[in-house]
């Protein structure tokens, strides 16, 4: 694996576990890994690579957390409690790999193990999630939240579901339990700013999406959502601040660039390669989205649904908001039935 490789994974993990969304249009939750529950007062073998598992997890290695669990696990020798970890944090691995269906057996066999691991129930809901299975996913974290009353990792997991699944209600209900009990939460903000902006309360949801860019100042996406509401609900943006730290060679700085009319839509959407399926659908799903509405900003409707309609035929492994999309297809064209949710996950990804 080269070092460009292992440092995007690594990034990638990092934001999972911190909660800070990396791509346009969804909000990562908290991951949860399961704990080592030691049996043994000097670990070795099984126990030992049980350990080191967790903690290649926690730190992204997640190829050699896979060896290592999976070598404690054949091991036979685990006591029920710590052979419940190593599958939990097995699915969860493998959750971060992108691989939701080989990462759901894990998980099951950690609850069948222990039925009230709730770190088992949070992770087999992401790994429902990444396959588009919300109501399965809202089952897990319900059941989390039975097994731990008021869990923020739960709670915000649940609520970024229920946007998706078009429950926005139960959405908004959620992110404001979580702002409640811990109200300098980032991602709680930006996924209510997400609510907000589905409903059309798009002044509501610039405050969200801007207090979201304050307090993950690392989180390149929420200034351009917090312009976009601002602009819609006619309000001025100060944008230029927020894209000095985003150079326009690098992405997302040509959305930036776009907004700030130093280059255009069709050039946005080449250089993400937008109609190309080998390129990052997280950057596709992106272009799509804000140059649909940049065209909206600037009263153009119809060029606006099409190009939402193409990120809908995108399907990509939780990376591409089509619940945004949706909630923005039944504005613009309200006699016509409200697309319904679509599975997040293709084929490719789980491998």
């Amino acid at each position: 694996m080269s070092g460009a490789t292992l440092g995007g994974r690594k990034a990638k993990v990092k934001a999972e576990v911190e909660g800070i969304r990396e791509t346009t249009m969804r909000l990562i939750a908290f991951a949860a890994t399961a704990l080592f529950l030691s049996t043994a007062a000097a670990m070795s073998g099984p126990l030992e690579d049980l350990s080191a598992g967790i903690k290649a997890t926690r730190q992204g290695r997640l190829e050699e957390a896979l060896r290592l669990l999976g070598r404690a696990i054949s091991s036979r020798q685990l006591a029920a409690p710590n052979r419940a970890a190593a599958h939990a944090n097995r699915c969860l691995a493998l959750v971060l790999l992108g691989r939701p269906g080989r990462a759901l057996p894990d998980c099951t066999q950690a609850i069948l193990l222990r039925p009230r691991l709730v770190e088992a129930h949070i992770n087999r809901g992401m790994a429902f999630r990444q396959l588009g299975r919300y109501d399965d996913a809202l089952r897990d974290y319900s059941r989390a939240l039975e097994l731990r009353p008021g869990f923020l990792p739960a709670l915000l997991n649940r609520a970024y579901v229920q946007y998706r699944a078009g429950r926005l209600a139960r959405a908004r209900a959620d992110y404001e339990s979580v702002i409640k009990a811990r109200g300098a939460l980032g991602p709680a903000h930006g996924g209510r700013g997400l609510v907000f902006f589905g409903l059309g309360g798009f002044a509501r949801a610039a405050e969200d999406f801007a207090r979201a860019a304050r307090l993950t100042p690392g989180e390149p996406l929420w200034p351009l959502w917090a312009h976009t509401a601002a602009r819609r609900g006619g309000r001025r943006s100060m944008l230029a601040a927020a894209a000095r730290r985003w150079p326009p060679d690098a992405w997302p700085g040509p959305l930036y660039a776009l907004f700030l009319g130093n280059t255009t839509a069709p050039a946005v959407l080449t250089r993400a390669g937008a109609d190309d399926q080998r390129a990052p659908p997280a950057e596709r799903c992106q272009a799509l989205f804000f140059v649909a509405q940049y065209l909206l900003l600037r009263n153009r409707p119809k060029a606006a649904a099409q190009i939402l309609e193409r990120l809908l035929e995108i399907r990509a492994s939780d990376v591409c908001d089509h619940a945004a999309a949706r909630y923005e297809l039944a504005r613009l064209r309200p006699s016509e039935p409200k697309p319904a949710p679509r599975p997040a996950s293709e084929p490719t990804v789980d491998r």
